[in-house]
């Protein structure tokens, strides 16, 4: 019973953030969609015949490596807002299941990553890539989301007693998209990929591209560090939230 609540709760947390995105908006879910695909054409025209060049598939290798970059950098940098921002006051005057508000900011970041999904989708059709390694992105979203969650819940709490780390982090997945290989391929570069084994959302990219883009199966490890880098991340979130949350409604 708790455990239903407490997904209610945080379905209509998620659900009445997304009407609040679009309210008012005549695009409404296309801006959604507008992000990703203008940086899509912007840097497929800018480096498709410099980096890209020796990358097969790479419209479908770029665009892939955008929309799961955005939903990492989407739901953490919104969990920097939740609790000293816009859920302030009902933390102070109700009692409830603080973590309901992290876990409805990311399920609502699920949401919109949904219509960028079906744009990629859109893409592969055109480009007539096989479809059959989408079957495997269920699974590897839901670990996404425990990896994203994870992180959210470390930076939704600390962010109480260090207000600029929301700014801080704004710079920093500045300087983690710049290092991840999204429209770019690491290769023989061996600091880069030094750098990327301590890069969670890598794993996860480099995943999903081999399996679903090129219907391979990815190596093990990489396989591993993506599970270890969620369930980790999951655990520290639920340690230093719990740990801090008990404290929220005085600091507020």
């Amino acid at each position: 019973m708790r455990l239903r609540n407490f997904l209610g709760l945080s379905f209509e947390i998620a659900k009445s953030s997304f009407k609040l995105r679009n309210e008012g908006s005549y695009l409404g879910i296309f801006w959604y969609l507008l992000n990703p695909l203008l940086m899509f054409v912007l840097l497929l025209l800018v480096f498709s015949d410099r980096l890209g060049n020796n990358i097969p598939s790479y419209p479908l290798y770029l665009l892939l490596g955008i929309i799961l970059f955005n939903f990492f950098q989407n739901t953490t940098t919104e969990s920097t807002k939740i609790i000293v921002g816009d859920y302030g006051d009902l933390i102070k005057s109700i009692n409830f299941p603080r973590e309901a508000l992290v876990f409805g900011i990311a399920l609502k970041c699920v949401f919109s990553h949904f219509f960028e999904f079906v744009l990629f989708l859109a893409v592969m059709i055109i480009f007539g890539n096989s479809l059959s390694g989408i079957i495997f992105y269920p699974l590897i979203l839901i670990f996404f989301f425990i990896l994203a969650l994870g992180f959210s819940l470390v930076l939704s709490s600390l962010t109480i007693y260090f207000v600029d780390l929301g700014n801080l982090w704004i710079f920093f997945i500045r300087l983690v998209w710049l290092a991840t290989p999204i429209f770019y391929s690491i290769g023989g570069q061996n600091r880069l990929f030094l750098a990327n084994l301590f890069n969670p959302v890598y794993y996860f990219i480099t995943i999903s591209r081999e399996l679903i883009i090129y219907s391979r199966l990815p190596e093990p490890w990489i396989i591993l560090g993506a599970v270890f880098y969620s369930l980790l991340s999951l655990l520290l979130g639920l340690l230093i939230f719990n740990k801090l949350k008990t404290k929220f409604a005085e600091m507020l």
